[in-house]
């Protein structure tokens, strides 16, 4: 029984293990407290659900001797497996958070990486959720106001 425990423990934290992907561009851009990725393709945004139960985006703190953009794609990584590249700067939020449009290419297969932190990782439409269902009130409005922008950037030029 002791085996089986072990096993399983091993199976369960073991992603956590993995190392995160090196930067796309080490030696870009500024620093932040935290940083994150809007991955947007025709599923939607992909998007993390904790275990409050709240829907976010992936991101999370900045080391100390990391930037923004570098921070924001190894988050990614740790919440959902993806290895991402982030092209531009999306939006710096009030409290200093970096939101990055980031790629993770068409065939992206996320999964669920820091089980203890992530309870679920899903490509979701931000207009499709109820403002409530949001980890941080009115993320969903913005999240969907910055792919309307883009959309609409896009089909002008």
């Amino acid at each position: 029984m002791r085996h089986s425990v072990a096993v399983a423990l091993c199976l369960f934290c073991g992603a956590c293990a993995e190392t995160a992907p090196p930067c796309s561009r080490p030696e870009s851009g500024p620093t932040a407290v935290s940083a994150g990725c809007l991955i947007w393709d025709n599923r939607g945004a992909l998007l993390v659900r904790d275990w409050s139960g709240g829907w976010a985006l992936p991101g999370g703190s900045v080391a100390v001797d990391e930037s923004a953009l570098c921070g924001a794609e190894r988050e990614a990584f740790e919440e959902t497996g993806l290895r991402v590249t982030a092209t531009q700067l999306a939006l710096v939020f009030d409290n200093g958070f970096h939101l990055y449009w980031c790629d993770a290419g068409p065939d992206a297969l996320p999964r669920v990486h820091r089980p203890l932190e992530v309870m679920e990782v899903a490509w979701l439409n931000p207009g499709a959720l109820s403002p409530d269902a949001w980890r941080y009130p009115g993320q969903g409005a913005i999240i969907a106001g910055l792919v309307v922008a883009t959309s609409k950037a896009i089909h002008e030029e």
